[in-house]
């Protein structure tokens, strides 16, 4: 067997063994899914709903934090200036995007306001599934390891694909032209350092049915943990 054929058939199997994390409550058990832009770490967070998981989406609590009237809000402003507000008194993330992806001290300083105002969120959408009854809850943060969200969770899910086929997905899907889907790439962490410090990887790079199996050996792998734990 090729290496590369190897590589691919340990998609979706855990690659350390699992280790505890001490510092969170057990239950739920909490995994946090992460990935670079257009990975399909967002179709992966789907496919483990529809198996019982409980999903808290960063991405989605990121827009609740940047609502008008929030302490986020009004910080994010002061640091950037009205100029990223729309007519409609909102943010304008896209008028924001293209100043923060350019410029890495704007990204660390809009990092340094917005990160810990959705970190708090998460807790509280975690508290509100397990109350909920969900024994699984997936943390999906595409910036989880770079806002060092992962103390949250007990085990960490990245979902990688090369990152010239992320360039095309985000021109094909955002309309992007090549320079601008690449500064998007290149400012977020690399496969490698993601993979570094993963307890089970995926791809969506070939067809959906094989994403699905490589959830499936994934859910298998998790239910081990929980039944192991409960004995």
């Amino acid at each position: 067997m090729s290496s590369s054929s190897l590589r691919k058939k340990k998609l979706g199997t855990r690659i350390k063994p699992f280790q505890m994390n001490e510092n969170i409550p057990i239950h739920p058990h909490v995994i946090g899914l992460t990935g670079g832009i257009a990975s399909g770490k967002s179709s992966i967070a789907k496919r483990l709903e529809n198996l019982g998981a409980g999903i808290v989406d960063c991405d989605a609590l990121g827009h609740r934090a940047y609502l008008p009237g929030t302490k986020c809000f009004e910080d994010v402003l002061q640091a950037f200036g009205d100029e990223i507000k729309d007519a409609n008194g909102t943010i304008n993330r896209k008028a924001l995007g293209s100043i923060v992806f350019s410029n890495r001290d704007a990204l660390n300083k809009l990092n340094s306001i917005v990160w810990p105002q959705i970190a708090e969120l998460a807790k509280a959408e975690i508290k509100k599934l397990r109350t909920e009854g969900k024994d699984i809850v997936v943390l999906d943060a595409a910036v989880l390891l770079e806002a060092n969200w992962n103390k949250f969770c007990q085990e960490v899910w990245v979902a990688i694909i090369p990152p010239e086929e992320a360039v095309k997905r985000l021109m094909d899907r955002n309309g992007l032209d090549p320079d601008a889907a690449w500064k998007r790439v290149k400012v977020q962490f690399s496969n490698q350092e993601r993979v570094k410090v993963a307890d089970i990887v995926f791809s969506t790079l070939w067809e959906p049915e094989f994403t699905q199996k490589q959830v499936m050996k994934a859910w298998d792998e998790v239910e081990k943990v929980l039944k192991s734990s409960s004995l």
